[in-house]
């Protein structure tokens, strides 16, 4: 079943057009991964499906995106009410510095001024680390603050707080790229578990990453969308050229 499609969606940086006539539909509790070379639009497309581009100066976009069946583009569309349910991971650990552990997961509610009981909140908090993987580490470090924890552990915090506010699809901006390894393979683990949960959309460079995590991939080029489909087809037969020579390494 297709959670998101996008129609005719095109984006500008003030005169660059930026992305152009995109057609996608994207499968609910897959994962999906969006590749190419750097500048072709991956993260625009990504900052397009919670709104997040046209907060940018010169920004702007026309077309349809739909999330379900709501148009998140429609006239009447709140932008935060798509934003809670299409949470965001960025490239580098975000979390509130001067907010704890705790804090941080229950960020999205104490911003909304959302009240909580004590046990709803410790409900949530051990649930979306759970799920993000990290319980178990940092169980007994809830008041401390960030700066005490790895650059994995702090990314895996990200995720827990995204999915604090229980959205339906979490998008990830190159996820893995500041961190090590062992670190990376976690936040893969995670990935894949976190697929019972949410419908997964995520930017990455790293085409092995793609390969090892994703269920589908899109591969774009220049702003266009230039193939997708099953993430072993794609890397194993693409039926376009310049997708074969991209996977290949004779550009990009």
């Amino acid at each position: 079943m297709d959670k998101i499609r996008v129609e005719n969606l095109n984006a500008w940086f003030g005169s660059m057009h930026v992305l152009k006539d995109i057609n996608l539909t994207l499968k609910e509790k897959y994962i999906s991964a969006i590749i190419g070379p750097s500048g072709c639009g991956k993260t625009t497309l990504l900052r397009c499906f919670n709104r997040l581009h046209e907060l940018s100066p010169g920004a702007r976009v026309e077309g349809n995106i739909f999330l379900d069946n709501l148009n998140i583009y429609g006239k009447d569309v709140d932008p935060v009410i798509v934003r809670r349910r299409i949470g965001m991971v960025f490239q580098r650990p975000n979390l509130f510095s001067n907010m704890n552990i705790y804090d941080n997961v229950i960020a999205g509610y104490i911003l909304n001024n959302k009240r909580l009981s004590k046990s709803e909140k410790d409900e949530i908090v051990e649930r979306s680390l759970r799920i993000a993987g990290i319980w178990e580490e940092v169980k007994n470090r809830l008041r401390e603050y960030p700066s005490s924890l790895s650059g994995g552990q702090q990314q895996r915090v990200c995720i827990a707080r995204a999915l604090a506010v229980q959205p339906e699809v979490l998008l990830m901006d190159e996820p893995t790229s500041a961190l090590d390894p062992i670190s990376t393979y976690r936040i893969e683990e995670t990935i894949r578990e976190l697929k019972k949960e949410v419908t997964i959309i995520i930017v990455t460079h790293n085409m092995q990453q793609a390969a090892r995590v994703s269920d589908e991939t899109v591969f774009m080029y220049l702003g266009e969308v230039i193939e997708t489909g099953p993430t072993a087809e794609i890397f194993t037969n693409p039926r376009k050229k310049l997708t074969e020579e991209y996977i290949t390494g004779k550009f990009g």
